[in-house]
């Protein structure tokens, strides 16, 4: 009976690190994570305007963007 090779991951697996190690050139520091403001989009902003570069179309030169 044949048998069959089960694929698994490294056996050492790596650490995870806080800096980037490059060789010959030294290390750079990782960005810590911090909290970012995000818009309210609760309160959208509408948007109207105008397509540019269409000469004397007669039809779909305008846009509005909800």
């Amino acid at each position: 009976m044949p048998s069959v090779k089960i694929m698994r991951g490294q056996v050492n697996a790596p650490t995870a690190t806080n800096k980037a190690e490059i060789k010959g050139q030294g290390s750079i520091p990782y960005a810590q994570a911090k909290e970012e403001a995000t818009p309210n989009i609760a309160k959208a902003k509408v948007t109207t305007g105008k397509k540019r570069g269409m000469g004397a179309a007669l039809r779909g030169s305008r846009f509005t963007n909800a």
